[in-house]
C-alpha cells in the first residue's frame, strides 16, 4: 500500500508531518524490557549486546554440530575400515566365524587375528551374509573410498 499526500505551495510539509504523526498511528513507539540469562545471572542488556550474545550461542551450536557430524562420520569410517579388513580377508573371516561356538569367541578370534576393535569386529559379525555379494561388496568398497580411508 503506497499513501500519497500532495499538499499545496503554501503548507509547510514539516507540520502535516507531525501532525501525522501526533493523530496517528504512523509512528509508534513502545518499550521492551531485554532481560536475558548471560553466564547463569540475569541481566538487561541493550540490543547491541542481545546481537552479540545470540551471535556467539549461533556459533557455539554450529560448533557443536559440526563436531558431533565429525565424531559421527569418525566412527563410520572406523566401521568401514573393519569391513574393508573382512572383504580383504573374507575366506579366512568366514572359517574363523565358522568355527567359533559362540558370537564371543568369534569377536575375540577377529580381534586377535587381524587386530580389529571390538566395535569393527561387531559390525562384521552382525553384517548379513547378503551384503558380501559382488555388487554390495562393491558398493561397500565405494562407500569406503567416500570416506577417504584407502
Amino acid at each position: 500500500m503506497r499513501v500519497v499526500i500532495e499538499l499545496r505551495r503554501d503548507v509547510n510539509p514539516n507540520v502535516v508531518l507531525n501532525n501525522l504523526y501526533k493523530h496517528t498511528s504512523l509512528q509508534s513507539t513502545f518499550g521492551i524490557n531485554m532481560l536475558a540469562i548471560v553466564n547463569n545471572e540475569p541481566k538487561i542488556l541493550t540490543l547491541r549486546e542481545v546481537l552479540h550474545h545470540y551471535l556467539q550461542h549461533q556459533v557455539e551450536v554450529i560448533r557443536r554440530r559440526t563436531e558431533f557430524d565429525l565424531k559421527k562420520a569418525k566412527a563410520r569410517a572406523h566401521i568401514l575400515e573393519g569391513l574393508r579388513i573382512a572383504l580383504d580377508y573374507l575366506d579366512e573371516v568366514i572359517a574363523l566365524i565358522r568355527s567359533s561356538q559362540n558370537a564371543e569367541i568369534a569377536r575375540n578370534g577377529l580381534i586377535e587375528r587381524f587386530g580389529l576393535s571390538e566395535e569393527q569386529a561387531q559390525a562384521i559379525l552382525d553384517m548379513r551374509l547378503q551384503r558380501l555379494t559382488g555388487w554390495s561388496a562393491r558398493r561397500l568398497r565405494q562407500n569406503i573410498k567416500s570416506f577417504c580411508l584407502r
